[in-house]
Parts: structure tokens; sequence; C-alpha cells
């Protein structure tokens, strides 16, 4: 197959799994924000690379709903976990995946996350400002072009991230950001300052030594 033609297939599949991510958060009253690469399609208009999935964050609230309904149209559900960070997965074929990163909570200055138990991500809501995207004729909601150069910048060793700098390189150009201090840590409700970012600088160098290797820079990819 052509590489247009191949292009077009995956056109087609983002833009159908697009709809039915659309249809459910809408019918669950979902709050959500479409992550990732999804975002940069969008945004240049066109399919740079292969995207295999949608990176989802999600309210809590409606978790129930959102995986009922994307179990009745066909999608296998997974939980995944790995040196503590857990995730969950829904395949289906001839559709995108689905990859929900974080379900946790909205709140109006951030967006909550538990892990370990005593452990909390906070992710600043100016970091998560809903952003209108459209991708075949369906309409999304996002986070700010701002909030993606910014995640760009703290993995650039990610060979996907270098793809993505260069199709983003005039916005990212005019583009000021705010590249740390958008997501803290708190265990036992206390903030430890820098902690994100430090884990985020460490995993940077150790993604790029895992494709040094031959192996993919994300553990859960």
């Amino acid at each position: 197959m052509e590489k247009t033609q191949e292009q077009e297939v995956e056109k087609q599949a983002i833009t159908k799994t697009l709809e039915l991510a659309v249809e459910i958060f809408r019918s669950c009253n979902s709050e959500y924000r479409i992550l990732g690469s999804m975002l940069i399609a969008a945004h240049a208009g066109k399919v740079f690379r292969h995207i295999g999935d949608l990176d989802v964050l999600l309210d809590e609230k409606s978790r129930d709903c959102v995986f009922e309904k994307l179990r009745n149209e066909g999608f296998i559900i997974k939980e995944k976990r790995k040196i503590g960070f857990r995730w969950v997965e829904a395949a289906r074929e001839e559709y995108l995946g689905f990859t929900f990163l974080l379900v946790g909570k909205f709140s109006e200055r951030s967006f909550h996350w538990r892990f370990l138990r005593v452990c909390e991500l906070r992710i600043k809501s100016d970091y998560l400002t809903p952003t209108q995207y459209s991708f075949g004729g369906v309409s999304f909601i996002g986070i700010p072009m701002s909030s993606v150069i910014s995640g760009i910048r703290q993995s650039f060793l990610n060979p996907k991230r270098k793809i993505d700098k260069e199709v983003l390189r005039e916005e990212i150009g005019k583009t000021e950001v705010k590249a740390y201090g958008n997501i803290q840590v708190y265990i036992f409700g206390i903030k430890i300052p820098f902690l994100y970012d430090t884990f985020s600088f460490f995993y940077n160098i150790y993604g790029g030594m895992r494709v040094l290797f031959g192996r993919k820079y994300e553990i859960w990819d």
C-alpha cells in the first residue's frame, strides 16, 4: 500500500475513533482532555506520522459510564501497571486504541490524580485549559498548544517528539511556554517542589537510553 493510501486509511480510522469518543464523552457528560500527537495532527490538519491511540485525561465521575459504553462498542478494556504507574487501555480492531493515562478529579485550580495511596499528582488548570480542536470534521477538546510544546521540551529525547517538534517548528518559534512547575507531586498532602520536573528530567535520559538500545521510549508504550 502506498504511503498516501496508508495515510488516508489512518485518517479514516482516526476520524471514526474521534466521532465515537466525542459521542461517548457527551453522553456520559464527561469532562475530558485529549492529549498528545492527536492535537498536533489536528493543528497541522494532516496525519504526519502514525497515531496508534488517543491519549485521554478523564474525570473519575464518568469513568464507569465511559468504560461501559466502550465495552458495548466492542472494545476490550485492560488495566495496566508498571513501577507504580497505572493506566487503562481500550482496544478494538479498525479503531485507534484509547489510553486513559490519568482518571482523576477536575477542580477549579487543578486536576487531581491519586497514586500509591498517599501520593497525588496535581496539574494546574491553566495547563489544561479546554481548547477546541478539529480533525476530519470532528471537534473535540484538548489542551492549549503551549502545553503541548511544553511537553515536547521536557521529553526531547523521545523520537516521536522530534517529529512533533519539526511539524510545530513555526508555532514553537512564536509561542511562550512555561516548561516547568505545571505539574506537582503531593505526599500526605504536602507539596514536594520540583519532584515531578526532576523525575521528568531523569526519565527523559532513561527513555533516551532505552531508544539507544532499540527499545521504546515510554515504558507503557
